[in-house]
């Protein structure tokens, strides 16, 4: 399954992409939440700038699946925020 899911004719972003193959790579690598993540997806992602030195990930999910990602939000911040961060940066 894939991580990420457009509307048809809706390309994805080169960021879009890096997260899906996060999620898509923390399914496959972590046990702790492999089972949380194997029927999630997300719809768009999109970094906006906090402030002058602050960046977050703003992740779009579809409705339905609301309740499934808030239960391993917790989780998937902390597991996934060095990733991001270590290419912020770094100069991205």
């Amino acid at each position: 399954m894939r991580k990420i899911q457009k509307d048809k004719g809706v390309e994805t972003t080169e960021f879009e992409e890096s997260v899906a193959q996060s999620l898509f790579d923390l399914e496959n690598g972590s046990t702790e939440i492999k089972s949380d993540l194997k029927d999630l997806y997300i719809n768009t992602a999109v970094q906006v700038d906090v402030s002058s030195n602050r960046k977050a990930v703003v992740i779009h999910v579809p409705y339905r699946l609301r309740k499934a990602f808030r239960k391993i939000h917790v989780k998937l911040v902390r597991m996934k925020y060095k990733q991001f961060y270590s290419s912020w940066t770094l100069g991205d």
